[in-house]
C-alpha cells in the first residue's frame, strides 16, 4: 500500500536525539539575502511517511521561479514501511545551492517516480 506524505519541513539541521526522536533546528518557510545569486551553504528537507507498506524510492527535485530549470535533484532516498501504523522519517541534506534571483522556488516529491506534493520556499530580497 502506498504511503502519505504526513510532513514535509525545511530547517538547518536534523539531528538525532533520544528515544528515537529527531531534533529540526532552524525551521524555516522564507530565506533573505541582500543580492542575488546567493549560495546558500546548507539546509535540510524532513519528510514523513505512515499509513502504507513497503519497500519505496523518494525523491526530491528543486525548480526555479519560472519552473524552467531544475535547480537540484535529491539522490534516492529508500525507506521501507512494515505496517501501516509505522512512521518513517527521510532527511534530504542540500549543500551550497544557488538561488539565482529573488522569488518562490518550488520543491516537488516524488515517491516511486511519481508526483505527490510540491512545496515552496520563498527567498526575499532583503538589504
Amino acid at each position: 500500500m502506498e504511503p502519505v506524505l504526513r510532513s514535509f519541513l525545511f530547517c538547518d539541521a536534523v539531528v538525532p536525539s533520544h528515544h528515537g526522536k529527531l531534533l529540526c533546528y532552524g525551521v524555516f518557510s522564507d530565506l533573505w539575502a541582500p543580492k542575488f545569486p546567493v549560495t546558500h551553504p546548507r539546509f535540510s528537507i524532513l519528510t514523513s511517511w505512515s499509513r502504507g507498506t513497503g519497500f519505496h524510492i523518494q525523491v526530491v527535485k528543486m525548480f526555479n521561479p519560472a519552473r524552467t530549470v531544475m535547480l537540484n535533484q535529491s539522490p534516492e532516498m529508500y525507506f521501507t514501511l512494515e505496517d501501516e501504523s509505522q512512521t518513517v522519517h527521510v532527511q534530504v541534506d542540500v549543500n551550497q545551492i544557488v538561488f539565482t534571483e529573488a522569488g518562490t522556488y518550488f520543491f516537488q516529491i516524488y515517491l516511486d517516480s511519481r508526483l505527490v506534493a510540491e512545496h515552496t520556499l520563498n527567498y526575499i530580497q532583503k538589504s
